[in-house]
């Protein structure tokens, strides 16, 4: 790799590492999505579970590539395991095919597993998906189910080994970020967005399934309307297309999104297979 980078753990101590960081994905993502410290102090610092794992590389003053996982807990068989979600890999065009990516995402492995974390869990689209699997370890899973459908009563399929591990804590923190969700029943409903700040009013997004445990104390806005939208899915591991669900056309839909997993205890894990995880939106997406 080129000396003229200096890898450096995030540190958002410094202010100029959190303007570095917004500068950076702003340059990246230019017309396409709006980034401000609000969002970061959000996912890297507020999450119940621990603060962001990350690695930058500097050249000279400025942030030439980020990556960043934060810590999720997941239910494996009967025990509740510490892992990593992996969150956001960035690098400026200018800096781009030097390695970068590979280099930060190894030194931030090993950070969240000198820090308790047994794996990393993510969900790649079709040009990190290589990456990961050919340059870091993970293998796949499976491709997410991409679906549409209209009723609510969306449950996980009976047998499932893997699923993210919700608390109190950490689920007020995830379904209350910036009021941009609702609830209808046990269910949390997001807005689907067509344009840039535009809402599809027949489109919603089936973020997730409130713990019954925690359906009373978890207080966010309620629909009220008569016309229900559609329901757009993107999960593994539930009874969606048993129960009239049907698959979003590929000329509309984004690219594939691909389960990836990495297991950091050397082969103690059990392995995910796309027939035992429950997976849902809201364990990953940032939307």
């Amino acid at each position: 790799m080129n000396e003229d980078y200096r890898i450096e753990r995030l540190d958002f101590s410094k202010p100029e590492d959190m303007q570095r960081l917004v500068d950076l994905q702003n340059a990246v993502y230019k017309g396409v999505h709006i980034f401000n410290s609000d969002l970061f102090k959000f996912w890297y610092l507020d999450n119940p579970n621990g603060k962001v794992f990350s690695f930058n590389a500097i050249y000279g003053n400025v942030i030439a590539a980020h990556y960043a996982v934060i810590p999720i807990k997941m239910n494996i068989g009967d025990r509740v395991v510490n892992g990593a979600l992996s969150m956001a890999t960035v690098t400026h065009p200018e800096h781009r095919g030097k390695g970068l990516f590979k280099l930060l995402a190894q030194k931030t492995y090993e950070c969240a597993k000198e820090e308790g974390c047994e794996f990393v869990v993510g969900v790649a689209n079709a040009n990190s998906f290589p990456g990961f699997i050919k340059h870091l370890g993970f293998y796949e899973v499976g491709q997410l189910d991409v679906l549409y459908g209209l009723r609510d009563d969306i449950k996980p399929l009976p047998g499932m080994l893997f699923s993210v591990h919700w608390n109190e804590d950490s689920l007020k923190w995830r379904i209350n970020k910036l009021g941009q969700y609702y609830r209808r029943e046990n269910n949390v409903y997001g807005f689907y967005p067509i344009m840039r700040f535009k809402k599809c009013p027949l489109l919603h997004t089936f973020m997730g399934i409130i713990p019954s445990g925690f359906s009373q104390s978890i207080s966010i806005g309620k629909s009220t309307k008569i016309l229900r939208p559609f329901n757009l899915y993107v999960g593994m591991g539930s009874n969606a297309k048993s129960i009239g669900y049907k698959t979003v056309p590929s000329f509309i839909k984004h690219s594939p999104f691909h389960l990836i997993f990495l297991d950091l205890t050397g082969g103690n894990l059990p392995i995910m297979t796309k027939d035992n995880v429950f997976f849902q939106l809201m364990d990953f997406d940032v939307a």
